[in-house]
Protein backbone atom coordinates (compact mmCIF):
# COMPACT_ATOMS: atom_id res chain seq x y z
CA UNK A 1 0.00 0.00 0.00
CA UNK A 2 1.44 3.35 -0.68
CA UNK A 3 2.45 5.97 1.68
CA UNK A 4 -0.20 9.14 0.82
CA UNK A 5 1.47 12.31 0.85
CA UNK A 6 0.48 15.71 0.43
CA UNK A 7 2.52 19.26 -0.56
CA UNK A 8 2.08 22.61 0.37
CA UNK A 9 4.80 24.75 -1.24
CA UNK A 10 4.01 28.20 -2.45
CA UNK A 11 6.67 27.81 -5.51
CA UNK A 12 5.24 26.18 -8.21
CA UNK A 13 8.46 24.66 -8.97
CA UNK A 14 9.80 22.86 -6.24
CA UNK A 15 5.76 21.80 -5.40
CA UNK A 16 6.06 20.70 -8.76
CA UNK A 17 9.49 18.43 -8.78
CA UNK A 18 8.20 17.13 -5.31
CA UNK A 19 5.28 15.80 -6.91
CA UNK A 20 7.22 14.15 -9.56
CA UNK A 21 9.59 12.75 -7.19
CA UNK A 22 6.91 10.97 -4.96
CA UNK A 23 4.45 10.06 -7.75
CA UNK A 24 7.97 8.43 -9.65
CA UNK A 25 8.85 6.58 -6.64
CA UNK A 26 7.52 3.05 -6.06
CA UNK A 27 5.63 2.70 -2.94
CA UNK A 28 4.49 7.06 -3.01
CA UNK A 29 1.63 8.69 -3.91
CA UNK A 30 1.23 12.03 -3.95
CA UNK A 31 -2.13 12.75 -3.49
CA UNK A 32 -2.50 16.43 -3.95
CA UNK A 33 0.05 19.55 -3.71
CA UNK A 34 -0.94 23.14 -2.52
CA UNK A 35 0.08 26.61 -3.10
CA UNK A 36 -1.12 28.20 0.53
CA UNK A 37 -2.03 27.57 3.82
CA UNK A 38 -5.69 28.14 3.59
CA UNK A 39 -6.54 25.70 0.24
CA UNK A 40 -4.89 22.91 2.24
CA UNK A 41 -6.83 23.53 5.29
CA UNK A 42 -9.67 24.00 3.45
CA UNK A 43 -9.08 20.18 1.36
CA UNK A 44 -7.01 18.03 3.20
CA UNK A 45 -8.43 17.08 5.84
CA UNK A 46 -11.59 15.06 3.77
CA UNK A 47 -8.15 13.28 2.00
CA UNK A 48 -6.92 11.13 4.95
CA UNK A 49 -3.11 11.49 3.72
CA UNK A 50 -0.49 9.51 5.64
CA UNK A 51 2.38 12.65 5.25
CA UNK A 52 2.27 15.97 4.38
CA UNK A 53 5.61 18.31 3.15
CA UNK A 54 5.37 21.75 4.78
CA UNK A 55 7.18 24.71 3.82
CA UNK A 56 6.84 27.60 6.43
CA UNK A 57 6.84 30.79 4.36
CA UNK A 58 3.38 30.26 2.38
CA UNK A 59 1.24 33.82 1.07
CA UNK A 60 -1.48 34.25 3.84
CA UNK A 61 -1.26 31.64 6.91
CA UNK A 62 2.36 30.29 7.09
CA UNK A 63 3.07 26.58 7.50
CA UNK A 64 3.20 26.72 11.28
CA UNK A 65 -0.16 28.19 11.20
CA UNK A 66 -0.89 25.85 8.93
CA UNK A 67 -0.15 22.73 11.15
CA UNK A 68 -2.10 23.84 14.03
CA UNK A 69 -4.99 24.14 12.83
CA UNK A 70 -4.82 20.63 10.27
CA UNK A 71 -3.20 18.43 13.47
CA UNK A 72 -7.05 18.49 14.94
CA UNK A 73 -8.74 17.51 12.10
CA UNK A 74 -5.96 15.39 10.75
CA UNK A 75 -4.69 13.80 13.74
CA UNK A 76 -3.21 10.32 12.38
CA UNK A 77 -1.11 12.73 9.34
CA UNK A 78 2.35 13.57 10.30
CA UNK A 79 3.50 16.83 9.30
CA UNK A 80 6.96 17.29 8.06
CA UNK A 81 8.72 20.59 7.07
CA UNK A 82 10.51 20.90 4.13
CA UNK A 83 11.66 24.82 4.05
CA UNK A 84 14.50 26.63 3.91
CA UNK A 85 13.60 28.20 7.42
CA UNK A 86 16.76 26.80 9.61
CA UNK A 87 16.56 29.40 12.89
CA UNK A 88 15.96 27.97 15.69
CA UNK A 89 12.70 29.57 16.46
CA UNK A 90 10.93 28.39 13.23
CA UNK A 91 12.19 24.67 14.19
CA UNK A 92 10.68 24.55 17.40
CA UNK A 93 7.74 26.71 16.47
CA UNK A 94 6.91 24.38 14.08
CA UNK A 95 7.74 20.81 16.41
CA UNK A 96 5.32 22.64 18.80
CA UNK A 97 2.70 23.23 16.33
CA UNK A 98 2.88 19.36 15.40
CA UNK A 99 5.87 18.66 13.28
CA UNK A 100 7.15 15.51 13.58
CA UNK A 101 9.96 15.81 11.12
CA UNK A 102 12.22 18.82 9.69
CA UNK A 103 13.80 18.65 6.76
CA UNK A 104 15.74 21.59 4.89
CA UNK A 105 15.26 22.61 1.41
CA UNK A 106 18.56 21.10 0.31
CA UNK A 107 18.00 17.84 1.57
CA UNK A 108 19.02 15.27 -1.61
CA UNK A 109 15.48 13.77 -3.03
CA UNK A 110 16.45 10.02 -1.98
CA UNK A 111 16.69 11.88 1.51
CA UNK A 112 13.03 13.20 1.68
CA UNK A 113 11.69 9.94 0.46
CA UNK A 114 13.36 8.12 3.17
CA UNK A 115 12.27 10.58 5.63
CA UNK A 116 8.34 10.27 4.40
CA UNK A 117 8.80 6.51 5.02
CA UNK A 118 10.82 7.34 8.58
CA UNK A 119 8.01 9.94 9.52
CA UNK A 120 5.23 7.13 8.61
CA UNK A 121 6.85 4.59 10.58
CA UNK A 122 7.20 6.91 13.73
CA UNK A 123 10.06 8.46 13.11
CA UNK A 124 10.94 12.17 13.30
CA UNK A 125 13.62 12.71 10.66
CA UNK A 126 15.39 15.60 10.41
CA UNK A 127 18.90 17.71 8.43
CA UNK A 128 21.13 17.32 10.39
CA UNK A 129 21.65 20.97 10.87
CA UNK A 130 18.53 21.09 12.37
CA UNK A 131 19.34 17.97 14.66
CA UNK A 132 22.26 19.64 15.87
CA UNK A 133 20.49 22.75 16.86
CA UNK A 134 18.13 20.90 19.30
CA UNK A 135 20.75 19.44 20.82
CA UNK A 136 22.54 22.72 21.37
CA UNK A 137 19.52 23.94 23.03
CA UNK A 138 19.06 21.44 25.35
CA UNK A 139 22.66 21.46 26.43
CA UNK A 140 22.43 24.96 26.68
CA UNK A 141 19.27 24.61 28.91
CA UNK A 142 20.91 22.25 30.72
CA UNK A 143 23.79 24.75 31.29
CA UNK A 144 21.69 27.52 32.53
CA UNK A 145 19.89 25.59 35.15
CA UNK A 146 23.66 24.50 36.22
CA UNK A 147 24.48 28.17 36.56
CA UNK A 148 21.00 28.78 38.76
CA UNK A 149 21.82 26.16 40.98
CA UNK A 150 24.92 28.41 41.73
CA UNK A 151 22.73 31.00 43.45
CA UNK A 152 21.42 30.60 46.89
CA UNK A 153 17.31 30.98 46.87
CA UNK A 154 17.14 34.31 47.70
CA UNK A 155 19.43 35.40 44.40
CA UNK A 156 17.57 33.36 42.28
Amino acid sequence: MDIKVGIVEDEHQIRESLLILINGSEGFSCVNGYESAEDAIREMPALYLDVVLMDIHLPGKNGIECITELKPLCPTTQFMMCTAFEDTESVFNALKAGATGYLTKTTQPSKILDAIVDVNNGGSPMSSNIARKIVASFQKEKKENVELQKLSEREQ
